[in-house]
């Protein structure tokens, strides 16, 4: 398997220029941008609201010192963030994103399909209030980038969201947070192009609601796992207090109520994309399907083997549940998965 990175960050170097000096020229490049474009259009498939202002006027209207606004496309934060966000910029120019982030996936990636990777990575300011760092698929349409179904595989992280939760200590930011978001986020974009060419992934499409929380079950928690030194943690420290434990417990828990939530015919779709966003997005321990994943990851690699999660990224989401079942069946004191999460 061969990855390249690609690194963008003119939009974000565009925008540090335009809070500078806000000129009609600088905002006109700074929409032409696709690392604003890809930003703007996950704000608007994200929030659906019909009152969301575009980006553009966002920039129009700007005003950091107005706090009776919203802020749906993070443009105060940057504004707030934007000399710790600068720094941390150029450090990202100088750094060599190599073997150190894709080391920790590597193991985990199934080699059946020759894979030759090229990552583009869009550094931006703005965008999501939960999405530090994201991957996606991009088309290129009349000249404008969208945020597809299907397409090209890209990250995209926002600077002004990590800087405010993670500190000041750019080297810190970069050698850590950065770089282990990378390997998050790198997993997420390796195993997309994978499932392109994938006979078993090709062949087998989950559209309903149970069989998509059961991929983010698998995918999340699988790049949950090989991130922020989470491996690590958990082997370290699972067993020493309870503290992870309460944190397995509550995930479980909410897995549950989110299946039968899934299932109650009397909820509208919104409702239930809702609950699948709320699996895989905002605080840390609150990512149910994420977090039940990780963990899960955790006990079957500690069993079977890094070799059967690698295998199970080929055969599909629930034979990582059957994993994990045939496991629970030998350590019945592991939290059980829900009743309805068997294939359909």
């Amino acid at each position: 398997m061969k990855i390249k990175f690609n690194i963008h960050t003119k939009s974000s170097d565009l925008l540090l220029k335009w809070f500078d000096k806000q000129s009609d020229i600088i905002l006109k490049e700074i929409l032409e941008q696709p690392g604003t474009q890809i930003m703007a259009g996950i704000v608007e498939n994200t929030l659906s609201q019909n009152e969301l202002p575009t980006f553009f006027n966002e920039l129009k209207n700007f005003s950091a010192d107005d706090s009776s606004k919203s802020d749906p496309y993070g443009l105060k934060l940057a504004w707030f963030q934007r000399d710790e966000s600068s720094l941390l910029l150029d450090k990202i120019k100088e750094y060599n994103f190599s073997s150190e982030i894709t080391d920790r996936i590597k193991p985990y990636i199934p080699t059946d399909y020759p894979l030759d990777v090229t990552s583009n990575v869009y550094f931006v300011l703005t965008g999501w209030e939960w999405g530090d760092a994201m991957a996606c698929e991009i088309t290129k349409i009349d000249n404008q980038y969208k945020v597809t179904e299907q397409g090209e595989s890209i990250i995209i992280i926002n600077l002004s969201i990590i800087t405010k939760l993670y500190g000041n200590d750019i080297d810190k930011l970069l050698n850590d947070n950065i770089s282990n978001t990378m390997s998050h986020e790198l997993f997420h974009l390796v195993f997309a192009e994978y499932r392109k060419v994938s006979s078993y992934w090709k062949n087998n499409r989950n559209t309903t609601e149970i069989e998509q929380l059961v991929e983010i079950i698998q995918n999340e928690g699988i790049a949950h796992y090989l991130s922020h030194n989470q491996k690590q943690n958990l082997i370290e420290n699972y067993n020493k207090t309870n503290e992870l434990k309460e944190h397995e417990k509550e995930a479980f828990k909410q897995l549950d109520i989110a299946v039968k939530q899934l299932l109650n015919p009397e909820l509208s779709k919104q409702e239930k994309d809702n609950i699948l966003m709320k699996s895989n997005a905002g605080k840390y321990w609150d990512k149910f399907g994420g977090i039940a994943g990780k963990f899960m990851v955790y006990h079957i690699e500690k069993e079977y083997g890094e070799q059967a999660i690698q295998q199970s990224l080929s055969k599909g989401a629930y034979y990582f549940l059957e994993l994990y079942n045939k496991l629970r069946i030998e350590k019945p004191i592991l939290p059980g998965l829900p009743e309805e999460l068997k294939k359909q």
